[in-house]
């Protein structure tokens, strides 16, 4: 099976690039290239789309506006020069978001978040067997893997291009990553983002006052933008 690709950037140089990649990976097929929301949303209406590469800084309608139009969007990853659109970009169900000149390495990242779960879901349907949920994960740091289980994960710290990650019984681990990065590695039933700087365990927290979680008599501070997620997951949880 082929996903139907779709280019949406101002910038030819942007596009000739997202094609070659896009060329160089058998399971995506590119459908059309755009350089505005308008002719994008023309298009999605013509063609079969399966997976959207929107810019977000385009004239007229910005990427994420474009999305707000969409009743059933496609798989979206998000290209763009400008960082500072990481936090809002998530709330819009993205895939992933990648940040101009993009590496071949990153865009091959981005787009086996997407093929793979395909595959093994593929899989399944041929072995009627249901995958289990991984309970861990692992992380590079001072030069050794460390194994995390995602329940002895208390909240996650960022700092820039590194994150704190600080678990029941061991120091704070420092981890060359961003916090949006680990973000998706992380289980959305069991991790939420409740701050720009922190990540918390919906199951280690252990009183919620105000605008500030209580965990390990550690306070993490709410921002309004990610409150309404929390309040989501914690409903969820009950």
């Amino acid at each position: 099976m082929k996903f139907n690709c779709l280019i949406v950037d101002d910038e030819p140089i942007a596009q000739q690039i997202l094609e070659k990649y896009i060329s160089q990976i058998d399971a995506l097929q590119l459908v059309g290239k755009c350089s505005n929301a308008f002719e994008a949303l023309n298009v999605l209406h013509q063609e079969k789309i399966d997976l959207l590469f929107l810019d977000i800084r385009m004239p007229s309608l910005t990427g994420l506006d474009m999305l707000k139009t969409l009743q059933n969007p496609p798989k979206v990853i998000l290209t763009t020069a400008f960082s500072e659109f990481g936090a809002e970009s998530y709330e819009y169900g993205i895939t992933d978001y990648l940040l101009k000149p993009i590496p071949f390495e990153r865009f091959l990242k981005a787009v086996n978040k997407i093929l793979m779960p395909h595959n093994t879901s593929l899989a399944t349907t041929q072995t009627e067997e249901k995958a289990e949920e991984p309970i861990f994960m692992f992380f590079k740091a001072d030069k050794k893997i460390h194994k995390f289980y995602f329940t002895d994960i208390l909240f996650v710290e960022g700092s820039g291009n590194y994150v704190k990650i600080h678990t029941l019984n061991e120091k704070p681990i420092m981890v060359l990553d961003t916090l949006t990065e680990v973000q998706y590695k992380l289980p959305k039933k069991q991790f939420t983002r409740v701050h720009k700087s922190f990540i918390v365990n919906v199951s280690q927290i252990q009183r919620i006052e105000g605008n500030m979680i209580m965990i390990q008599k550690k306070v993490i501070p709410i921002s309004a933008t990610f409150k309404p997620n929390l309040e989501l997951l914690i409903q969820a949880n009950k």
